[in-house]
């Protein structure tokens, strides 16, 4: 059965202009690796979401993304691309918008979300 690691990385959507961009830290991250074994888009959608459940409990008020990562020689299941690609696998449930990059650098940063007024929760929107 193909194994998927799982990676919690702080990142932020900064609204510009009309637009959103996702800025991330990639070389910082949120606790442990999850591992999970999966057929299925949904398997992988589930355990993004309890990973992404477990991340968020352990640290509350961050914003993050999770990237999925085949373990290699594995085969990913038909569709995994394009599903990744377009969030559809909940990767960027707990990724939360703000107004302006100063905002965005004290959430990457670890100022909890609490801290900051003028930000809204990105879980469902589309950007």
């Amino acid at each position: 059965m193909p194994v998927f690691a799982l990676i919690a990385t702080p990142a932020v959507r900064i609204r510009s202009d009309g637009c959103a961009i996702l800025q991330a830290l990639p070389m910082e991250h949120l606790g442990a690796r999850g591992m999970t074994e999966a057929r299925t888009l949904a398997e992988i959608s589930t355990a993004v979401t309890l990973y992404g459940e477990r991340t968020a409990g352990a640290h509350p008020g961050r914003s993050f993304s999770i990237s999925v990562h085949i373990r290699r020689g594995d085969r990913k299941p038909r569709g995994f691309d394009a599903a990744y690609r377009t969030g559809a696998l909940g990767t960027d449930r707990w990724v939360l918008m703000v107004d302006n990059d100063a905002d965005g650098a004290r959430i990457l940063h670890g100022r909890s979300a609490a801290e900051t007024g003028n930000m809204a929760s990105c879980k469902g929107d589309v950007a």
